[in-house]
C-alpha cells in the first residue's frame, strides 16, 4: 500500500506545482499586458521625447524593470536622468538614438532578473520602449526638418521681396541726387507720394512675416490693373495697359501678398533696361476665360536671356548681379495663390501669361490681346 499512497502523493505534488506554476505565470502575462497597455497609451500622447522615460517609467517598473538610465546629449546640451532603485548587477538592456548630430543618447534598463521568464517579459518591454522613443524622436525630427523647411522657404521670399524695397530706395536715392532744378525735385516727390504707399505696405508685409505670430493673410478681391500698375510704380517704370481691358472693371480673387510679389519680380527684373531706354515699355492685355482672369504681359527682352526654358529655374539669372530667384520666386507665389505663369520668347519680348482665379462685375467681353 505504501508504494501506491506515495505515488499519489507524488502526483498531487506534481499538480499543485504545475497549479501554481500556471497561476504564476498567468499573472506574469497580466502584469506584462497591462504594463504594455500602458506604454502604447503613451504613443497617443504628444510628449517630447525627453519627457517620455519619466512618463514610460511606472509602467516599465510594473513590468520587471528595477532600474532606468540614460544620459548624452539633446541638441548639443548634455543630459542625463535615472529611475527606479540601484541596479542589482544584472546585465542592462543597452541602446542608443542617435537623430543627426546633435542628438545622441544611449539608455539602460536593468530588469528585477538575468535570467527566467522574468527577465524574458522584462526585454520585451524594454524593447517595446525603444520603439515607442525611436518613433518619438522620429517625429521630432520630422516636424523640426518641416519647421526649417518652411523657415528656409520665408527666408528665400524675404531675401527677395528685401532686395526689391531696397532696389527702390535706391532708384529714389539715384533720382533725387541727379536732380538739377526745382522741378526735377518735384516730379521725383511726386513720384515718391505716389509710390510710398505701396513701399510702406510691402514694408509692413515683411515685418509681419519676420514676426513669430502672424495673421496668415487671406485671399480678398484685388482691382487687377491697379496692381499692375501699382507694382509697376513700385519698380521705378510705367506700364500700357490695353483700353479694353479697363473697361471691364477685372477683379481677381486671391492672396494680395502673393500677387504683389509675383509682379514685383517680373518688373524689377527688367526695370534697369527701362530705366536705361525709356523708348521700351511694357504693354499688358487682360481677358476673361469662364471663372480665370488671363493677364498677357509683353516684356522687353533682356539681351542676356539665351535660354528661355530657364526662365523660372532657380538661381539661373538672366541678368548680371541677379539672384536668379525673381521669376522663380514669381512662378512659385502664383501657383500658391491658386494661379499660373507661363512665358514664351516672342521676338525680342517675353510674353508672360498670367492665370488668376478671378471674380468680376460689369460687362463680361473678352478682350482682343494686343500681343
Amino acid at each position: 500500500m505504501t508504494p501506491y499512497i506515495s505515488l499519489s502523493l507524488i502526483f498531487v505534488a506534481a499538480g499543485v506545482v504545475l497549479l501554481a506554476t500556471v497561476a504564476y505565470l498567468a499573472r506574469l502575462v497580466r502584469r506584462h499586458r497591462r504594463s504594455l497597455a500602458r506604454l502604447l497609451e503613451l504613443a497617443k500622447t504628444s510628449l517630447d521625447p525627453l519627457q517620455l522615460p519619466a512618463a514610460a517609467w511606472p509602467a516599465l517598473a510594473d513590468g520587471g524593470i528595477i532600474r532606468l538610465d540614460f544620459s548624452g546629449f539633446w541638441f548639443g546640451q548634455p543630459v542625463q536622468a535615472s529611475f527606479g532603485a540601484a541596479q542589482n548587477g544584472s546585465t542592462p538592456f543597452a541602446f542608443k538614438v542617435v537623430a543627426i548630430d546633435d542628438v545622441n543618447l544611449e539608455f539602460r534598463l536593468y530588469a528585477r532578473s538575468n535570467h527566467g521568464e522574468t527577465r524574458l517579459f522584462a526585454e520585451n518591454l524594454a524593447g517595446v520602449f525603444r520603439l515607442l522613443l525611436e518613433t518619438t524622436v522620429h517625429s521630432k525630427m520630422e516636424a523640426l526638418s518641416a519647421a526649417l523647411t518652411e523657415q528656409a522657404r520665408l527666408a528665400l521670399y524675404l531675401q527677395h521681396d528685401l532686395r526689391n524695397l531696397a532696389q527702390w530706395v535706391e532708384w529714389l536715392a539715384a533720382d533725387l541726387a541727379s536732380a538739377q532744378d526745382d522741378d526735377a525735385l518735384l516730379a521725383v516727390a511726386q513720384r515718391l507720394r505716389t509710390g510710398a504707399p505701396h513701399a510702406a505696405a510691402r514694408a509692413r508685409r515683411i515685418l509681419d512675416a519676420t514676426c513669430k505670430t502672424r495673421t496668415p493673410p487671406v485671399p480678398q478681391a484685388v482691382a487687377l490693373a491697379d496692381a499692375l500698375r501699382e507694382s509697376a510704380e513700385h519698380a521705378g517704370i510705367a506700364v500700357n495697359i490695353d483700353p479694353d481691358s479697363h473697361k471691364q472693371d477685372t477683379f481677381v480673387f486671391l492672396r494680395r501678398d502673393l500677387l504683389d510679389r509675383t509682379l514685383d519680380n517680373l518688373f524689377t527684373n527688367v526695370a534697369p533696361l527701362l530705366r536705361m531706354h525709356t523708348d521700351l515699355s511694357i504693354r499688358i492685355a487682360i481677358e476673361h476665360d469662364a471663372d480665370k482672369v488671363v493677364a498677357r504681359i509683353r516684356i522687353p527682352r533682356l539681351p542676356e536671356v539665351a535660354h528661355p526654358e530657364k526662365l523660372f529655374e532657380p538661381f539661373s539669372s538672366g541678368r548680371p548681379g541677379g539672384l536668379g530667384l525673381g521669376l522663380y520666386q514669381a512662378h512659385k507665389s502664383l501657383l500658391e495663390a491658386g494661379g499660373d505663369l507661363s512665358a514664351e520668347i516672342c521676338e525680342q519680348h517675353i510674353c508672360f501669361t498670367l492665370s488668376l482665379p478671378g471674380t468680376q462685375t460689369g460687362a463680361v467681353n473678352t478682350s482682343k490681346s494686343i500681343l
